[in-house]
């Protein structure tokens, strides 16, 4: 018995020394964050569901959506008696959805449950709770080591918000001459999109120092109020550049460098985000990131456009930390779209979440599954609340078992925290498979994500400089086998699989490697075409879910006045469009379905079943 003690000690004590040195040296703190949109997530007090305007308040069954416009009473005390179940999850920080005292009025049918129609900046909404409410939060997540974010919406009122008739107020919002609101026609046009009303709200004008100097004096309340650990400044874009950059410089100086901003920028292209890298802000939302990850996870997208997007974004923003997503309350679920392995290809994009560089932001309810829906109905109206049920009061065994296994990658998270202060460096790309190093010092984890829903073979070249003996397997049930300067792999379907090694990698390794124009096997070769009636076509490309929307041009050939084109693609759905001599962008007229893209235009759709 003693000597099987003696072996035990032995063994952790091996494990410790190779992992556990190498984790004590990080740069970074190791952070999770988990978003709550308040209404939706606990009724921690059910005398509060109501309150100043019964008619507010009508409970969702299940086969009534249109409840879901209204109060649903989730609460402050709801989180409170959360923060133990929370911080058991791995959640290192909250973020909250808006508390401010909100319209007591619907608003073209919907009530604003979700905080952004702020008609009292200096009091809690009272379908939330009081003060003291949000002050016991603080404190009790702080005593459990959680920060608390608030999100603070700062580009707009209610619309029946009483400085809006106020005559000595009217300079505090943009109004042309005539004193009626700027619709934005042009969501290119920068100017349009700081001086329009977004959702028809009454639009602020931050450069008024008035103000400017108001919302600082909101955002110093709430401070000194609370104690809160930072802000998620909502709207972004549609607020002055130079607003931003005063205002952060303002913040840092009063609440210290240990007080954080999170810049919400709601823009898919990274040079559009790059103006706001440094106003000031410690982590930009990667909204680029989100769709490279709902593409390629959801959509079927090769790695090859995956590992691209990444590569152009690192360059082109090279000084920003980023918030990372698969989704959030303001777009369809991860899952939407999906039936087929639908968790399990969701568990692999949170894989990709908490293996990757970036802080992790977590939507309630993403870690069981919950369903979504598209943002938009058939007809193009906004149906957002689809993707904002209330959490569950009770589990189901299937909801039970995806947060087990949502919480064993949050474990592993936090267990090696060169997952998150490591450098990056690919080791292997195809179309489906993905082979990436987290490394710091001799530590390094390998990483394979196979995002194919088949088994997959291949060999890999080894990026240690010598044969290893001490490979550990850390995470999923893939199989590898070294041999000389090889890795031979074997992968499940969507599936995640780390292996820890330690000691030297080739030091002329680069950061990116070169694709390796291999499919899985799930890929069909499907062929489109397009009738060039005269024959005035000389590039024919091709963009959609499948490649990130970037115009490609595929094996291609013509045959008379018919131009084809072979594309790759695994079984699902796909948006896409023809692009005609690099220039003008078209649907497939031989298309049977269609869908509308988001400028007002159409989209083809494409359906491809398993073989």
């Amino acid at each position: 018995m003693f000597r099987k003690l003696i072996q035990l000690l032995v063994i952790i004590l091996a494990f410790v020394m190779l992992y556990g040195c190498a984790r004590t040296e990080k740069s970074e703190p190791v952070d999770v964050m988990y978003f709550i949109l308040i209404d939706r997530f606990v009724d921690g007090d059910s005398s509060n569901n109501a309150r100043n305007n019964p008619a507010s308040y009508l409970p969702y069954n299940g086969s009534n959506p249109e409840a879901l416009k209204y109060y649903q009473g989730g609460d402050l005390a709801g989180i409170t008696q959360s923060l133990d179940r929370l911080k058991s999850m791995g959640m290192t920080m909250l973020w909250l959805s808006p508390f401010l005292d909100n319209s007591n009025t619907d608003y073209v049918g919907w009530w604003p449950y979700h905080g952004y129609h702020p008609i009292d900046f200096y009091a809690i909404d009272e379908h939330f709770g009081t003060l003291n409410d949000l002050k016991t939060l603080v404190s009790k997540a702080h005593a459990l080591g959680l920060k608390i974010i608030f999100d603070m919406p700062f580009n707009q009122t209610a619309p029946d918000h009483p400085w809006v008739n106020q005559s000595a107020k009217a300079d505090w919002y943009h109004m042309d001459e005539d004193g009626y609101p700027y619709v934005i026609t042009d969501w290119q046009d920068q100017e349009q999109i700081e001086i329009g009303e977004l959702h028809g709200l009454p639009d602020l004008a931050q450069e008024n120092p008035e103000v400017s100097e108001y919302l600082w004096e909101v955002s110093k309340y709430w401070i000194e109020a609370t104690g809160c650990d930072g802000f998620r400044l909502d709207a972004v874009k549609h607020i002055p550049l130079s607003f931003w950059n005063d205002y952060t410089a303002r913040i840092r100086k009063f609440a210290g460098a240990d007080f954080l901003l999170f810049g919400e920028v709601f823009w898919g292209e990274a040079h559009k985000i790059l103006p706001y890298e440094s106003a000031g802000f410690d982590f930009l939302f990667d909204i680029p990131g989100y769709y490279a990850i709902r593409n390629t996870f959801n959509k079927g997208a090769s790695i090859k456009d995956f590992s691209e997007f990444y590569e152009t974004n690192s360059t082109l923003l090279s000084k920003s930390k980023f918030a990372t997503l698969i989704d959030n309350h303001d777009v369809a679920r991860f899952n939407m779209g999906l039936s087929e392995d639908a968790w399990e290809k969701q568990l692999l994009a949170l894989g990709w979440l908490m293996t990757a560089p970036g802080l992790p932001v977590i939507y309630s309810g993403t870690e069981i599954g919950m369903t979504g829906y598209p943002a938009l109905d058939k007809a193009g109206k906004s149906q957002d609340f689809l993707n904002r049920l209330p959490y569950p009061d009770n589990l189901s065994s299937e909801e039970s078992e995806r947060l087990q296994q949502f919480m064993g990658l949050t474990q592993l998270r936090h267990q090696f925290p060169v997952l998150s202060n490591g450098i990056f460096r690919e080791v292997y790309k195809d179309w489906s498979i993905y082979c990436y190093l987290r490394s710091s010092g001799t530590e390094h984890l390998l990483i394979c994500l196979n995002n194919a829903s088949t088994q997959e073979f291949l060999s890999i070249k080894s990026p240690f400089t010598e044969a290893l003996e001490n490979v550990g397997q850390i995470f999923g049930t893939g199989v590898l086998r070294l041999e000389t300067g090889t890795g031979m792999l074997r992968l499940p379907p969507n599936s995640l699989s780390i292996w820890g090694f330690e000691g030297s990698i080739d030091q002329n390794m680069p950061e990116r490697v070169a694709f390796s124009d291999r499919l899985s096997s799930d890929y069909q070769k499907i062929i489109v075409y397009y009738y060039d009636q005269f024959t005035s076509v000389e590039n024919f490309q091709i963009a959609g879910d499948f490649n990130n929307w970037q115009p490609m041009g595929y094996d291609s050939w013509r045959s008379g006045d018919t131009l084809f084109a072979e594309i790759p693609l695994k079984p699902g759905e796909y948006s896409y469009k023809f692009i005609l001599n690099e220039t003008d962008w078209i649907p497939d007229p031989n298309a049977t379905e269609f869908s509308i893209d988001p400028f007002g235009g159409q989209n083809s759709i494409l359906f491809i079943s398993p073989l």
